[in-house]
């Protein structure tokens, strides 16, 4: 008995030896599993559209990428080669972890961006800077696999649907190119896993269309849409001369009133318009810079509409403006009815009470574009202005939203613009009148300014 109740005695000893052995295994493999193991988050950008995102996490190294590969299949494997892409998701995270606080670099199509921010059980927070400062927040809620959103074909039906019933030329939906973006579109939406993975699809293979103004984006309910303090920015270079330079013309009517009074009180000589790397905005903020520098009136040119292209299948001359409705500046709300109505609208500009008498020069590049373009080629043509820099970038159409699926809004060209000299800008551009790298074109200006004194 003795020696059986010794062996009892060992055998415990035994097996508790291995118990501890086995629980540190498990906690071991649990650890390294949960460290090492995926996890998917539906990133929520306030800014933009939801998008899926994968997450590893390594001893001290944590990385994440939307969709694997998703950049190739948009684009084919030659095209993204062509493109020379970091990664071939359309976000891809890299950095490190530290306890749950993460940091590194974010790459986004081509976009070198860097991010911090924490990750835990339930939620994964990232703030996205760009040189040294926060740009947007992104939220995400942990989810078990990511599956599509919605369906992706019946979003491109209604894309096209959209389309075909409003563009402002017909001719574009019967083309090869046409039919061409519709079949891609329909055979890459089965492998779409995120409504942001849609919108860069959307924006990469509609690049090739023959027309501009044909965006997709999320809808916002902004009712200060045109209200932007950052719009334009006046400085004085010396007492005879001073700069504007316009962003954008997203801004009021009283916001450039403002600058205008500025510039008529110093009386100066020379104005140089900077509109480089101004995408357009609205005719609202743009028509009062134009009736400050003309003392005649111009009319800038014409927007036929798709009623125009079903009967002419030609360009408006001079003579056909009869046929328009006139334009001389007003709400959106005024110019889109007035667009939209007989065979398009044609803006005409007046000269205001006062005007400039000095010297004006108009810096552009490639950048230059949409409402940027009426403006560049009627100071031109009227030669009010010197143009000093590289061609516009040939992005001139009238457009407006269509919102589907409730969160989505999608661009569509209603109206064409044709010069009044009977020349189309969209896909074209406006020469200079001289022409230098953007980054010189300020100091040829300041040059001129110089000789010419």
């Amino acid at each position: 008995m003795k020696r059986l109740t010794k062996n009892c005695e060992v055998l415990p000893s035994v097996g508790n030896t291995a118990a501890k052995r086995f629980s540190l295994l498990f906690i071991f493999i649990l650890s390294w599993s949960l460290t090492n193991a995926q996890q998917h988050w539906l990133m929520n950008n306030p800014d933009g559209f939801s998008f899926y995102l994968t997450t590893t996490i390594d001893e001290g190294s944590f990385t994440a990428n939307t969709r694997k590969n998703a950049l190739i299949d948009i684009l084919g494997e030659e095209r993204f080669k062509g493109a020379k892409l970091k990664y071939p998701e359309i976000i891809h995270l890299d950095g490190k972890n530290e306890s749950g606080k993460i940091s590194g670099s974010y790459q986004a199509i081509s976009k070198d961006l860097s991010f911090n921010g924490t990750i835990d059980n339930d939620t994964l927070k990232i703030i996205v800077e760009s040189n040294g400062m926060p740009a947007y927040q992104l939220i995400g809620t942990k989810v078990d696999a990511t599956v599509p959103l919605r369906d992706y074909s019946k979003s491109f039906e209604k894309v096209f649907n959209l389309t075909e019933e409003n563009i402002y030329n017909q001719s574009f939906i019967m083309s090869q190119h046409w039919q061409q973006f519709k079949s891609t579109m329909i055979s890459k939406s089965t492998s779409m896993l995120d409504d942001y993975e849609f919108q860069i699809a959307f924006s990469m293979i509609a690049r090739k269309l023959p027309f501009s103004h044909y965006y997709l984006y999320a809808s916002k309910d902004d009712k200060d849409a045109n209200k932007h303090p950052d719009m334009a920015f006046l400085k004085e270079l010396d007492a005879r001369t001073c700069l504007l330079e316009v962003k954008q013309f997203t801004g009021t009517k009283e916001q450039m009133d403002s600058l205008i009074q500025i510039v008529d009180t110093k009386k100066y000589e020379n104005l140089i318009i900077d509109l480089r790397n101004n995408p357009g905005g609205s005719h609202m903020a743009a028509f009062p810079l134009v009736e400050y520098i003309i003392d005649k009136t111009i009319i800038a040119g014409v927007f036929p509409n798709k009623n125009w292209y079903k009967e002419y299948d030609r360009l408006p001359t001079k003579e056909d403006y009869s046929k328009f409705s006139e334009f001389t500046g007003g709400s959106f709300e005024e110019w889109f009815n007035k667009a939209k109505n007989n065979y398009g609208a044609y803006f005409k500009v007046s000269p205001a009470p006062i005007h400039f008498e000095g010297q004006v020069y108009v810096l552009t590049n490639k950048r230059t574009g949409s409402t940027c373009e009426p403006i560049v080629y009627g100071l031109k043509e009227n030669k009010y202005a010197i143009i000093i820099g590289e061609p516009t970038a040939g992005a001139m159409l009238s457009s407006n939203e269509f919102v589907f699926d409730e969160i989505f809004t999608l661009r569509i060209p209603l109206n064409d613009y044709i010069t009044y000299s009977g020349d189309r800008i969209d896909m074209v551009g406006i020469a200079p009148d001289i022409e230098v790298k953007s980054d010189k074109a300020l100091d040829y200006a300041l040059k001129m300014i110089a000789n010419n004194n």
